[in-house]
């Protein structure tokens, strides 16, 4: 706390000089520099910048900002007056939280639908479909279609696009495979903007050969466009918006205005905002112009925060999907006295330091190792995740063949006195202490509703949408088959760039998988959204850094950020404890 009155009190002694650049720099821009700025931020520097300027120097800036932002407004003003394309509704952000929670897709933007196959006998098994869009009709639907893959393709495909816009049959077409609908021995995929080839296995199935992916099954994702290897696709209907999503770092988009090159968007920065034109080349959007005016020096802010945001959840990616390829097993042994789960990695340790190669629990025996020499410690839900953070502070236990240890590297939950690190509700009151570390959002009551509800709890999940993105990690709490109550918790790894409905998740609930909502909580329907923690970017890149130390054992208090944290959350003194 002391260190935090530190920092505060060195940023209040700076003030003055904002306040001599703020009145330099005039009304135009007064109410969006007002405010002071994180100093690694892009606004930080854009004033720094400033101060280092004669007054004389800063006018021709604005009025260039000025200029540029006249010049954008009136392209759009002129794009706007043009015929505009009427988007399907698979555009519509509401339809898209139902449909992308139901199944893993490629959250494209399509600018008109794509057209169904001329077949008769087609038409009328997807009237079937549509009318009454179950597991039995889907089940004879396929059963019709098994032995004709041009059927099946005429059926389910639309311009070569797994296509739908009724959110239950997303989640049943997130079922198909590509085997059903070919059998031609190489095949061309494209996901977004990315093309990627599979080849046909003995097995009938096919397997990955481009991509980092290679070499794995190939899977079909919805709103994907998939032909024959030699067949050519046609003029695409969609186009892809995650580069440039990546680029500017907006949270969702608002389009007003369609056209083949170009959209007429508000891109929104935290609530702001801001008039773009995207122009349109090759299934790809990129920045036209946007008209920032006021608001000019929270967005360069939004923006920087977004770019270090992105760079430490490609780290926290990289290592998820480090778990997801090494398979680590959950804790739950083969045979159970009882209910037993988080037994097994105890066990694994002590073999694991003892030097042998496995370990026998219940009569049943368990891998040190993988095939590959890598550690395999059983993981349940909570261990996944405080894992992934820890392995990308270089904390991580060591392969076959080297010394029998635990490396330890810039974080380690070891030392921070959590009561028990292996249960998600220590882990929430933990959250909830150490808000310098972590920002935690608790669910009103009348907004956790269970997954059973399919599309109120998706319809609820997009109210709420600005509360979640990727990089968090959600609470979920509700009855299991045994009538108990059970947590389990997940990471967000991806989010749709036009809705800004969080997408994927990625845990251990079995396996390290990264799934969609339905997937992920479709064991236990009953459970519903209880909490979301958010780890703080200076935390973050406190150990994700070489200088920094998380929660170490020499842990810093300036490593963590100075920023104002949230009011303290009391929890539920009368919540249900895990099963």
């Amino acid at each position: 706390m002391l260190q935090v009155l530190r920092v505060k009190a060195r940023v209040l002694r700076a003030g003055w000089r904002r306040r001599a650049s703020i009145v330099l720099l005039g009304a135009w821009l007064g109410c969006a520099l007002g405010w002071v700025l994180l100093p690694d931020s892009g606004g930080g520097r854009a004033i720094r910048a400033a101060r280092q300027l004669p007054p004389t120097a800063l006018a021709p800036r604005l009025d260039a900002d000025a200029e540029q932002d006249r010049r954008c407004l009136a392209e759009a003003e002129e794009l706007s007056a043009r015929p505009s394309l009427e988007l399907p509704p698979s555009s519509e952000p509401a339809l898209r939280a139902q449909l992308f929670g139901r199944t893993k897709s490629a959250p494209v933007l399509f600018l008109r639908r794509p057209e169904a196959a001329e077949s008769p006998l087609a038409a009328t098994l997807r009237d079937a479909l549509e009318e009454s869009p179950g597991y039995d009709t889907f089940g004879r639907v396929v059963g019709k279609v098994r032995k004709e893959p041009a059927l099946a393709r005429a059926v389910f495909l639309r311009s070569g696009y797994l296509y739908t816009e009724n959110p239950d049959l997303a989640a049943l077409y997130g079922t198909l495979t590509l085997s059903l609908l070919f059998r031609e021995p190489e095949l061309r995929i494209q996901r977004g903007a990315d093309e990627l080839f599979a080849r046909r296995l003995e097995d009938g199935d096919y397997e990955y050969t481009s991509g980092e992916e290679r070499g794995r099954r190939a899977k079909l994702l919805l709103f994907d466009r998939v032909s024959a290897g030699e067949e050519p696709f046609r003029a695409a209907a969609h186009v892809d918006l995650s580069e440039v999503s990546r680029e500017l770092g907006f949270d969702e988009l608002r389009v007003r205005h369609a056209s083949p090159e170009h959209l007429l968007v508000d891109a929104v920065y935290a609530g702001v905002r801001v008039p773009t034109v995207l122009r349109l080349v090759a299934e790809r959007a990129a920045l036209g112009c946007e008209s920032a005016g006021e608001n000019r020096a929270q967005l360069l802010q939004r923006r920087e925060e977004a770019r270090r945001g992105a760079r430490a959840r490609e780290r926290l990616v990289a290592v998820i999907k480090e778990q997801v390829d090494e398979a680590l097993p959950f804790d739950e042994p083969k045979t159970e006295d009882g209910q037993q789960d988080g037994k097994l990695r105890p066990e694994w340790r002590q073999a694991y330091l003892k030097g042998d190669s496995s370990f026998e629990f219940n009569g049943d025996r368990y891998a040190v190792f993988d095939d590959g020499g890598r550690p395999r410690p059983p993981q349940v839900c909570i261990d996944f995740v405080l894992d992934t953070f820890e392995r990308a502070g270089g904390t991580w236990w060591r392969q076959r063949g080297e010394t029998r240890q635990r490396t330890a590297g810039r974080l380690s939950f070891d030392h921070t006195g959590m009561e028990n690190r292996r249960s998600v509700e220590r882990f929430l009151e933990f959250a909830r202490t150490h808000g310098e570390a972590f920002d935690v959002y608790d669910a009103p009551a009348e907004e956790r509703v269970p997954l059973r509800q399919r599309a109120a709890f998706f319809s609820a999940l997009y109210r709420a949408r600005a509360h979640f993105r990727p990089g968090d990690i959600v609470a979920i709490l509700g009855p299991r088959d045994d009538e108990k109550l059970h947590y389990h918790s997940f990471f967000i790894v991806g989010s749709d760039p036009l809705s800004g409905m969080p997408t994927e998740l990625a845990a251990n609930a079995g396996r390290p998988r990264i799934r969609s909502w339905e997937g992920e909580m479709s064991n236990a329907p009953r459970r519903s959204i209880i909490s979301r923690v958010r780890p703080r970017q200076l935390w973050l890149e406190s150990f994700l850094s070489p200088e920094g130390r998380g929660f170490g054992p020499a842990y810093r208090q300036s490593d963590v950020s100075a920023d104002q944290p949230p009011p303290a959350l009391t929890p539920d003194a009368k919540r249900p404890a895990a099963g």
